[in-house]
């Protein structure tokens, strides 16, 4: 399956429609009680699923938010100097060192931002997944992504109007914007397009190569202050006394809630969990070794991989796992709290899958860590190494289909439910 194949103005889907498509999982139903409570074999809880409700919501949800939106704003900066620089070194005023170094400001601006963002992106809940995930994917949007729809937008954004209508960025569906786009723009160093014949931008070809380089990154600078407002937009849908977090921490005060119970509150952060599962284990390894329909005919297909262009794809699987840990021990270091999921397992009686769970994801993230290598040049050359570490990704999703939403009384999300091998 070529998601990035996909006709720009048909895209109506997320990560939903990709995992409808493939699964790579045990069998897996509801945990029992799910929406009554957990009743631990008929007994009531001791465990205060409210208090982990809050420090999850306060402590570790928020503050990656907060730190996205300060990034966000940094990596604006970061291209709009670059952009000055790419402008001044086609006059003559500024050196190509300098130009190269403010590009390269701008490249590690944009990797501090997509590891804020991996991590957020095990924490899709709210406002994330509203209206089809529609601000989420205007962040970033793999695994469905055009390059050809960005290189022209290029076009129409230097060009100011598309057909007579004047640009705006902010109507524009979001195969031609975020972190995704902005890679693209900022590590890519072919500057012909990526389209057919028949979808090249308008009077691409005849640019020379410094014109290239400076449309580019002018719709960079665009593309950049985008995600700044969107960022700002997660906050603003987030905060407040009439945000999402505040729902959260009512969960237990009907009304005044979007929950029936805490513990259905709780259940819409384990559904961000799963993304382990979907995305990070079938879409992110899967995909590329070949386990699904892929560009290669379910071959090794490097090409397949998250990060194209700034081959940070282990970095983000990193994220991702981290993220997770987070989320199950509740250990952050802007708290003395360290509620998590495993308290819950404990209580419940399950320390040994909270002991399991969390080895599982030490293990897969120090697997990780043993590549000397991309993971485009490790598919290429030794494909058994990420193939090692699906297997490790999988061990925890596993545990996470069946010991860890039956012991907690919890509900598959449907991107995981009847999943089988």
């Amino acid at each position: 399956m070529k998601l990035s194949s996909l006709k720009p103005l048909t895209l109506a889907v997320t990560s939903t429609l990709f995992v409808a498509a493939c699964s790579d999982s045990v069998d897996s139903t509801a945990g029992a009680g799910f929406n009554g409570g957990n009743n631990n074999g008929g007994n009531q809880t001791q465990f205060d699923e409210n208090a982990l409700l809050t420090h999850l919501t306060n402590n570790v949800i928020t503050p990656k938010f907060n730190e996205f939106e300060t990034v966000a704003n940094s990596l604006e900066q970061a291209v709009s100097t670059y952009c000055q620089s790419e402008q001044g070194f086609n006059n003559g005023s500024i050196t190509e060192q300098q130009r190269d170094t403010d590009r390269t400001s701008a490249q590690n601006a944009w990797l501090t931002s997509m590891n804020q963002w991996q991590q957020i992106e095990v924490m899709q809940l709210g406002p994330l997944i509203a209206n089809q995930s529609l601000l989420k994917n205007n962040i970033y949007s793999w695994p469905v992504v055009s390059t050809c729809a960005v290189d022209q937008d290029v076009a129409f954004f230097n060009a100011g109007n598309i057909n007579g209508t004047p640009y705006d960025i902010s109507n524009r569906v979001f195969t031609r914007r975020g972190l995704d786009a902005l890679e693209y723009l900022l590590f890519n160093t072919n500057l012909a397009h990526s389209c057919t014949a028949n979808t090249a931008p308008a009077g691409w070809d005849a640019l020379t190569d410094a014109a290239r380089r400076e449309q580019r990154c002018q719709f960079a600078v665009a593309v950049a202050g985008d995600i700044a407002n969107s960022a700002q937009q997660l906050l603003d849908a987030w905060g407040g006394a009439n945000g999402y977090a505040q729902s959260l921490l009512n969960a237990a005060n009907a009304p005044g809630s979007d929950f029936n119970n805490v513990h259905e509150a709780v259940n819409r952060i384990s559904d961000g969990m799963f993304y382990i599962d979907s995305i990070a284990k079938d879409a992110k390894l899967g995909i590329p070794l070949g386990l699904f329909d892929n560009s290669c005919q379910q071959n090794v297909c490097p090409e397949d991989r998250e990060s194209q262009f700034a081959n940070h794809s282990l970095q983000n699987i990193r994220n991702n796992l981290v993220s997770l840990r987070t989320l199950f021990t509740g250990e952050v270091t802007n708290s003395q709290v360290t509620l998590g999921f495993d308290d819950f397992l404990v209580e419940e009686g399950a320390s040994a899958t909270a002991t399991n769970m969390l080895n599982a994801i030490n293990n897969a993230i120090a697997n990780i860590d043993t590549y000397q290598a991309t993971l485009g040049d490790t598919l290429q050359n030794d494909s058994a190494q990420v193939q090692a570490t699906h297997d490790q990704v999988k061990a925890i999703t596993d545990q996470m289909k069946a010991d860890f939403i039956n012991q907690l009384s919890l509900e598959l999300p449907a991107t995981s439910a009847g999943d089988n091998d």
